[in-house]
């Protein structure tokens, strides 16, 4: 188990079940994230919480109460309520339908060219094709939004703006807490969605199993925000624990984009969790 974790507080392991305390309400201990922060020359904040010891981690913890667009990482509860709905039928064999556009910035691509064209959500997630969820969205509709929305107590749970964006350019919002809110629900598989529909969204949305940990986890690019905001958020599961994070950072240069997952992956490995 991770030193680092362990010598936080010894307060009594417990299973999750479903959210309790909100992460916003809990004591946190300060996570030494600053070095990594500073290295990348980027202004962001980062959570970190270990599920069975009721323990949470924080870098910036001003900044995680505040809330920004989710973005791509609401791909992962889109995936859940599409399956659930039958908006899309399973991850492999339903190809969702391309609308012919090609996302760019400046003349410059900025989706893989995999995601022009009809794909299933086993190639949407992780290449977070825009076009494929905005197809998911209009098959689901509001009325299905509105009720899990509520039910996993999501973000600001605001649906203003199209069906088929509202995540993207809408008044959706959600803060690094309220990811962890969430994101510890799903992993307890505690938000009501079918077994069925818990096994083929975790699936997709592993980034990697190794024999030591499995890590499922989504990046995303808040570009209605400003600055722009990038997300990465997600979790590992080593052995019976399970470890749940969430960052973001002001995507104010390019390469910042990749600094998501290397801050993050650097403190985990600090951690022992990966």
């Amino acid at each position: 188990m991770p030193a680092r974790l362990d010598a936080i507080a010894a307060a009594p392991e417990k299973a999750a079940a479903g959210v309790g305390t909100s992460a916003v309400d809990m004591p946190a201990a300060p996570l030494d994230a600053g070095p990594l922060f500073r290295q990348a020359g980027a202004e962001g904040t980062l959570l970190v919480y270990d599920v069975r010891r009721d323990k949470l981690l924080a870098y910036n913890p001003a900044r995680a109460r505040a809330a920004y667009p989710p973005a791509s990482t609401f791909k992962i509860f889109n995936s859940l309520i599409g399956l659930e709905t039958g908006a899309v039928k399973d991850v492999d064999s339903d190809k969702l339908p391309w609308d012919g556009h090609v996302y760019t910035i400046g003349g410059k691509a900025i989706l893989p060219e995999v995601c022009n064209g009809d794909v299933p959500l086993r190639t949407a997630f992780p290449n977070s094709c825009v076009p494929a969820y905005q197809a998911l969205a209009r098959r689901v509709g509001p009325a299905p939004y509105r009720h899990y929305l509520a039910a996993a107590g999501y973000g600001n749970q605001d649906l203003s703006g199209p069906v088929d964006a509202f995540w993207l350019t809408g008044k959706l919002r959600i803060t690094a807490y309220q990811q962890i809110d969430f994101l510890r629900q799903v992993a307890a598989r505690t938000l009501p969605f079918s077994p069925r529909t818990y096994a083929e969204a975790l699936d997709i949305m592993v980034t990697e199993r190794t024999p030591a940990y499995t890590l499922r986890a989504k990046t995303g690019w808040a570009g209605a925000a400003q600055p722009e905001v990038g997300w990465w958020v997600g979790w590992v599961e080593r052995g019976g624990d399970t470890y749940v994070f969430a960052m973001n950072l002001d995507l104010t240069r390019p390469e910042l984009g990749r600094a998501r997952m290397e801050i993050t992956r650097a403190v985990l490995g600090q951690l022992g969790v990966l």
